[in-house]
């Protein structure tokens, strides 16, 4: 599949080296006759055999780092006589949910797993359980009788733990790829007819993007229907994406929807911080997944530089890079469109001020964050360092 850049070189050079070594892999679902899933919530989790041994494919990994493994009591486990499929986690986090706890998912679409159990352990106490857990399964197929949420450690007649079909930004696998082509032909109700999606975060009640109606406001004049998926239900989302064959918005959970489209189709990301590192390699493994073409746009017009997953304000702008990507496609644009956007500009000045108001700089972040990793460095204990990590950072006002 194609991809285009509109960004400066060094950033080009700086994505080539991070998609250099993704790959697509084999997966494969592993049998543990009599296996335990364990729920030890902060203190670890995971699925061990019959004789208490963890096992690896178990492992939440993301890059190279996996979870900690609990200690648990080995004594008066409770069991249930019937197959389950481990999932993953409850993580209340739409984004990293769908990438993250859903890259197991894909046993589903083997008839000789798809009338068991799944399990989704939840280790951090999440209460109420979004309806969106259960809302991808059941698209699935798996009724919600069948979806345990695991609260307590417990034994099962058979576990099977499928690998992880996804492992941000290293690797993806066709499996993980068919698991929302499976979603989307259970789907029902009217289908869209929007050719070319504009996903908006504009009215975010936190993490706006400032500038960021200016900016849609062309793509819609280009015919683009614009649209704000938290005001959609998940079905909803699903039916306009996957007929969608244009989908464009600022880098962040929404694009992932791309997930939903068929191939062919082209994913147009904005990048919205000046920062190198940004989360354009996992957009290009997802689209690679489901053969899509990749246009990335450097928009950040921000003034105190930011990376991706940062809560200071952000700001986007009709930048060259744009105006280039603009010419290229044949947009339609006036001068209005193109001028800065003096209201977006004043809004994104009083909300850094305020930001730093209560956190401090940049430079005074930094030594934050640099702190609370060298002091857990003291601390004996990997759950004892978490432990540390989150009360300092409560303590410090870090965000």
């Amino acid at each position: 599949m194609s991809v285009k850049f509109y960004a400066s070189k060094s950033w080009e050079k700086w994505f080539n080296r991070q998609i250099r070594n993704q790959y697509m892999r084999d997966v494969n679902i592993n049998h543990i006759p009599r296996g335990i899933i364990v729920n030890e919530q902060l203190h670890g989790f995971g699925v061990f055999d019959a004789q208490f041994n963890f096992v690896k494919s178990a492992s939440q990994v993301r890059k190279k780092n996996g979870n900690f493994y609990p200690k648990f009591n080995h004594n008066n486990i409770p069991y249930v006589d019937a197959d389950a499929v481990f999932v993953g986690n409850v993580y209340p986090q739409f984004g990293h949910f769908l990438l993250e706890h859903m890259n197991r998912a894909y046993a589903v679409l083997d008839k000789k797993y798809a009338n068991m159990k799944y399990v989704l352990i939840n280790n951090k106490s999440v209460n109420p359980i979004p309806d969106y857990m259960f809302r991808f399964l059941e698209l699935l197929g798996v009724p919600r009788k069948n979806i345990i949420i695991l609260e307590h450690t417990t034994q099962f007649r058979n576990v099977y733990v499928p690998d992880q079909g996804f492992n941000l930004p290293v690797y993806s696998s066709e499996k993980f790829g068919k698991t929302f082509d499976k979603m989307t032909e259970n789907i029902t109700g009217e289908k869209s007819k929007y050719d070319k999606v504009y996903v908006s975060r504009a009215e975010l009640k936190s993490r706006k993007t400032y500038g960021e109606v200016r900016v849609q406001n062309i793509f819609q004049k280009n015919g683009f229907h614009i649209i704000y998926p938290e005001t959609l239900s998940l079905d909803e989302q699903i039916r306009i994406f996957q007929d969608c064959k244009v989908l464009a918005g600022c880098a962040g959970t929404a694009l992932h929807m791309a997930l939903f489209m068929k191939p062919g189709g082209t994913v147009i990301q904005l990048k919205r911080n000046k920062v190198y590192d940004d989360n354009a390699p996992t957009q290009y493994l997802l689209n690679e997944t489901k053969k899509l073409n990749s246009v990335f746009i450097s928009a950040s017009v921000e003034r105190v530089r930011t990376g991706h997953g940062m809560n200071i304000p952000q700001i986007i702008g009709v930048t060259e890079n744009m105006r280039a990507f603009f010419d290229d496609f044949g947009f339609s644009v006036s001068d209005d469109d193109i001028k800065p956007d003096a209201d977006a500009i004043a809004e994104y000045e009083t909300a850094l001020a305020e930001y730093q108001s209560i956190h401090g700089t940049k430079i005074v972040g930094f030594f934050k964050r640099k702190l609370v990793r060298i002091s857990a460095c003291f601390i004996p204990g990997r759950y004892n360092r978490s432990v540390w990590r989150r009360w300092l950072k409560r303590k410090l006002g870090i965000v």
